[in-house]
């Protein structure tokens, strides 16, 4: 057992040092770093400039008061549509011809109407490229009979208004809490299989250059092959680490000083220091399941196209993997909640939504146990793929005369 520790240390060093002490691995290191910083920085841009493009914007043609009143009543109703919903309304004071009047606005590349509206409050008619039942001609209509509803409230001396809605303000309920939590956890979900499929997948090529120049031989004549494949699968898990450590000290460090400028995830119910130790755990734990069975199948090609053909079929399982833990956000303890904690490769993402919405730690501490049994079978299975491809045919031959003459 110690010479297999050994000899598993020996590969998993020799892998390590080799990939973090090469010229690549430090764009390997900055490259996530400037997307993020890339994408931080014109954020803010884009999504400014998206809203400007799918900004809806209605002419009225009306006098100053008509207008005055439909703009009174969309500022009301405003709020309630979230700020942005209802339509942008431009004021165009009636000139001459009403028809060309319209056709003008709608012609007019500058003011990008999509619809006119003219007759007021008392007769009003909506000319554009809008449906009969579309969004707009609702929300229009809308606006319309609150600013009618209004006026005629202003017009009887008898009307009073109602009473204002009264507001009793609670610190949380368990509503509030558990639909800002379901945040959070789709957001560590995410994380986690993000992480998964830029690092993991890289175990499917780990093997093309040593098997290309017959090092792989070598190392089977000296070694026991299964003591390969756990070196090279561990390596590879410090090598990610390295690169997570590295970029969550880069996102922290962006945090504090975009953090009074921007929202934060609501706190998961069993805390941030151990959210994120359990996001690790996991992330260990679904790394070796995944990067057991891609370094074990990534073994059986023999060229970078074989690869790249595996490749695709790999990304989509990940995400149906992905979609059935999403299912699983909320209503964890449900049929398919409880089908996505047990299946060994969606457990850890569905795990991970459960620490941010549940506060027990006892399901952790099974689904860690139950996802160790499954990173132990799946090392097997893809060490018993990776000693098959070694040494059958030609390599078999190779490797008793290698050592034999030992």
């Amino acid at each position: 057992m110690m010479s297999f520790v050994r000899s598993a240390f020996v590969i998993g060093r020799r892998d390590f040092v080799a990939t973090v002490y090469s010229k690549t691995f430090f764009f390997f290191l900055i490259g996530p770093l400037i997307v993020i910083g890339i994408s931080v920085l014109f954020g803010n841009v884009t999504q400014n400039a998206a809203q400007q493009d799918v900004r809806v914007t209605v002419a009225v043609v009306a006098g100053d008061q008509d207008y005055q009143e439909i703009e009174a009543a969309r500022t009301r109703l405003n709020p309630a549509f979230a700020g942005n919903d209802l339509p942008e309304l431009l004021h165009i004071p009636p000139s001459g011809d009403r028809d060309a009047q319209v056709r003008a606005l709608l012609r007019s590349s500058d003011k990008r109407v999509v619809a006119v509206l003219t007759g007021g409050v008392a007769q009003p008619t909506l000319t554009g490229s809008v449906a009969e039942d579309g969004n707009v001609r609702r929300q229009i209509s809308l606006i319309l009979d609150e600013a009618r509803q209004n006026r005629l409230l202003a017009r009887s001396s008898a009307a009073s208004p109602g009473p204002e809605v009264h507001v009793v303000r609670v610190a949380q309920s368990a509503g509030s809490v558990a639909a800002v939590r379901a945040i959070t956890a789709r957001a560590g979900q995410l994380v986690l299989f993000m992480l998964t499929v830029l690092l993991a997948g890289m175990l499917l090529s780990n093997l093309i250059e040593e098997k290309s120049n017959k090092v792989i031989e070598v190392l089977a004549a000296a070694v026991p092959v299964d003591a390969i494949f756990v070196g090279k699968i561990v390596a590879m898990l410090a090598v990610s680490l390295v690169g997570i450590i590295v970029w969550g000290s880069g996102a922290l460090i962006a945090g504090a000083v975009w953090r009074a400028g921007g929202p934060m995830l609501p706190d998961p119910a069993v805390g941030w220091p151990l959210f994120v130790l359990l996001v690790l755990l996991y992330y260990v734990a679904n790394y070796l399941l995944l990067g057991a069975l891609f370094l074990g199948i990534g073994s059986q090609a023999a060229t970078v196209r074989e690869v790249q053909t595996l490749s695709m079929p790999v990304t989509v399982g990940q995400m149906l993997i992905f979609v059935l833990a999403s299912f699983a956000v909320g209503p964890f303890n449900s049929p398919i909640g409880i089908a996505a904690a047990i299946f060994p490769f969606s457990s850890p993402l569905t795990m991970i939504a459960r620490a941010a919405q549940a506060p027990e730690l006892w399901p952790h501490l099974l689904a860690l146990a139950w996802q160790a049994l499954w990173v132990w079978m799946t090392i097997r299975f893809g060490a018993a793929l990776f000693r098959r491809n070694v040494l059958k045919s030609g390599a078999r031959r190779r490797w008793f005369r290698l050592r034999k003459a030992r």
